[in-house]
């Protein structure tokens, strides 16, 4: 049984919900299932601190609409930027708002498979589990943080929901940022970053091939 195989059955129902999510709202970012723009914009921008993106190469996992790409363009940072999105009218969305761009309709599991980036990052990938349990969702996780360093040349970056709240929501993914902190440093690599220090109930890290030069 391949890695798609056994999570096929966490990812179908998160797919489904982001695409109700979609056609409710349109590309927008509650489409994407944010709360609204602006925290969309501050995942964005923490996420893009993982390095100097400029004339490097970029892959966003679970990209949606294409948003990042905007962000990136607002910024005027000058990174090669491809996307993918496990769903079909999400990866159909992106090319809509953007012609020029490249997106394709894959999953984590299978990002980047054939081809490196410099860096790879997925913003809100991980948050939703609906029903699945947490250990199972957990493994899912692992396994696309592996994928998404293996597709990396120089780093990755991806937010998770911090398990330090007092409050919950079912449908959402809490996980302790030590324990995924040193899955990182055993698994991938010894060189990592743990961001905890922005005002939303989540945490970033970053994973780099290499020590990171100032």
């Amino acid at each position: 049984m391949t890695a798609r195989d056994r999570f096929d059955p966490l990812v179908r129902p998160v797919v489904a919900h982001y695409e109700r999510q979609l056609e409710t709202h349109g590309a927008t970012a509650r489409g994407m299932d944010w709360k609204d723009e602006a925290s969309q914009r501050l995942r964005f921008a923490v996420l893009c601190g993982v390095a100097a993106l400029e004339g490097r190469t970029l892959h966003e996992v679970g990209a949606g609409a294409g948003h990042l790409y905007d962000f990136l363009r607002e910024r005027g940072i000058g990174a090669v930027y491809s996307g993918s999105d496990a769903s079909a009218a999400m990866v159909a969305a992106a090319r809509a708002r953007h012609p020029e761009g490249r997106f394709v309709c894959c999953d984590v599991l299978e990002a980047g498979t054939g081809e490196r980036f410099d860096a790879v990052v997925g913003s809100g990938l991980f948050h939703v589990k609906l029903g699945a349990d947490d250990r199972a969702w957990r493994a899912f996780v692992e396994a696309g943080v592996a994928r998404m360093f293996a597709a990396c040349r120089v780093a990755i970056a991806f937010n998770l929901m911090s398990n330090q709240v007092d409050y919950r929501v079912p449908d959402l993914y809490y996980s302790d940022p030590g324990e995924m902190l040193e899955f990182c440093r055993r698994r991938l690599a010894r060189h990592v970053v743990l961001r905890h220090d922005y005002p939303l109930h989540e945490y970033t890290i970053y994973v780099y091939r290499e020590p990171r030069r100032a």
